[in-house]
């Protein structure tokens, strides 16, 4: 990590919550990186250690008064508005490289893990990976965009549950079977109820079946004795 806004990120993708972060203004350092870590390739984030920044590598400005070598009082006042400081500039540069979408995704996760979208879903949407929750911000994004659709779903289960199939009733256009190949865990049981609420429209009525396939006249595949469910 050579960028203040990288420790940022990095701390995202770790699980390190950002208030466990704390900059200070390195002792030693170098005048070509901005971040003075251990190891010059470092990419982890520890969220109880201070993370050491050079002041004066892009924010000169803002820090040349703070550090003048006469300064001997408020030592400690002086270190907390540094950290309250490189925390903002941190926040400004990670919001200056996103596009439009990634800031309204980051709009939907803060409502979603606030609660806003109930608290089921609220609990949901942590069972998921960072990435995996990119996958579903995006998902909705393109839902308010275009509108609900059975196709968004489906890429949404696609994306973020192993070995289903989602069938589409032919006979009554309101009715929705979803096939989980594994086992009817909590876990994967709160993750697809959440793409349920979150991507299937009110009217449809939608029936899950774990582990077990559904017996279907005509496809041998799904007709072995022990291996079905009589729905």
């Amino acid at each position: 990590m050579n960028f203040l806004w990288e420790v940022i990120l990095k701390s995202k993708e770790q699980g390190v919550e950002e208030k466990n972060i704390r900059f200070a203004a390195a002792k030693n350092y170098s005048a070509y990186m901005e971040v003075s870590g251990a190891f010059l390739n470092e990419d982890m984030v520890d969220g109880k250690a201070v993370v050491e920044i050079n002041p004066y590598y892009r924010f000169y400005d803002i820090f040349k008064n703070l550090y003048q070598p006469e300064l001997k009082e408020f030592l400690q006042l002086r270190d907390s508005l540094t950290n309250l400081l490189l925390h903002q500039l941190a926040e400004n540069d990670v919001l200056s490289g996103m596009t439009r979408g990634e800031y309204y995704k980051k709009l939907l996760y803060q409502d979603l893990d606030r609660g806003v979208f109930g608290i089921a879903a609220m609990d949901a949407i942590r069972l998921f990976h960072r990435d995996e929750q990119d996958v579903i911000l995006s998902g909705l994004l393109r839902q308010y965009q275009t509108g609900s659709s059975l196709d968004i779903f489906k890429d949404m289960m696609e994306a973020l549950i192993p070995d289903n199939i989602v069938y589409h009733s032919n006979e009554n256009s309101n009715e929705v079977l979803i096939y989980v190949g594994l086992k009817k865990e909590k876990q994967m049981e709160a993750k697809v109820n959440f793409l349920v609420r979150m991507f299937i429209e009110i009217p449809y009525r939608v029936d899950i079946y774990y582990e077990y396939h559904f017996g279907i006249i005509g496809v041998e595949e799904t007709m072995r004795i022990d291996e079905i469910i009589m729905c």
